[in-house]
């Protein structure tokens, strides 16, 4: 659910990396405003993502500033925070709590049990908030692990879920803009569960989990068509994101959709190159 929208610093100018801490902080210091000092182990990129393009969309006024805090005490860091930024921080902490939940669920660790119940106040004045969207994640979810009992293997219905889920939290108002933003989060969130589906492969089947792909797996063209799918279903997002009116922070927000969502697939292949080296003694 997490970490998949993510930002490659290096591909980034030093203007752009500067822009881009500005808004993570800026998410950072919301939560800790909105949801006490907690809040702030919820913080993620895949949010700060979210963050960035509603305000660059909807150029709602900006609080900015340069302060200290306890993770850096020493170097003043500047940041960027709106009512779009308050609006990422609501959905973050809901996201983290669910997953927290279906962690737990899946793997039985005590403390993903424990965070969820440390985040529980913090979720249900979220959900307060947002109840609508709640309702409609909460049902996308409750739907993903009927399908994941029933050991289902219909990936697209899977996926779709996903998306479903993730496009309620793109559109963050009833407007002309809901459609392209909820096509931005629904193809990414097709895009995450497929990716995390195939990152997790061996993981899940060493300790006989549940993962869609293993009837696929054995295929010979078992990479070939998890890569063309992934493209697929990306090129869904960057069609929709195209369509906006965009203009500050187009560089990063870029960046993201065409480089940092990737990089989990190419940790995992130059891992795979670097075995493949040693097993053959190179």
């Amino acid at each position: 659910m997490f970490g998949y929208i993510a930002v490659n610093q290096a591909a980034l100018t030093p203007e752009c990396r500067e822009k881009y801490r500005a808004c993570y902080c800026g998410l950072c210091r919301i939560l800790k405003e909105r949801y006490g000092q907690l809040g702030r182990i919820t913080l993620s990129n895949d949010m700060t993502f979210l963050s960035m393009l509603l305000q660059s969309l909807y150029e709602p006024r900006q609080e900015h500033g340069s302060r200290r805090c306890a993770l850096h005490p020493i170097r003043k860091r500047d940041y960027c925070m709106s009512e779009a930024t308050a609006y990422a921080a609501d959905m973050n902490i809901i996201l983290t709590y669910y997953k927290c939940l279906d962690h737990l669920k899946d793997d039985h660790n005590p403390l993903e049990g424990a965070q969820a119940g440390l985040l529980k106040k913090a979720f249900q004045k979220a959900r307060k908030l947002h109840p609508e969207k709640c309702g409609i994640i909460a049902g996308c979810l409750e739907k993903i692990s009927s399908l994941e009992k029933e050991d289902s293997r219909d990936i697209d219905a899977l996926c779709n879920l996903s998306g479903e889920m993730l496009g309620e939290i793109f559109a963050w108002k009833r407007d002309a803009f809901a459609e392209p933003l909820w096509e931005i989060g629904a193809g990414l969130g097709r895009f995450i569960y497929f990716m995390d589906a195939y990152e997790d492969f061996d993981a899940d089947t060493r300790k006989k989990r549940f993962n869609p792909l293993r009837d696929m797996h054995g295929q010979a063209d078992y990479e070939e068509f998890c890569l063309n799918t992934m493209q697929m279903l990306l090129s869904d997002a960057t069609q929709a994101f195209d369509m906006l009116p965009l203009e500050t922070n187009l560089e990063i927000l870029r960046s993201v959709l065409y480089n940092g969502v990737w990089m989990h697939y190419a940790r995992m292949h130059g891992q795979k190159g670097k075995e493949k080296e040693q097993a053959h003694g190179q």
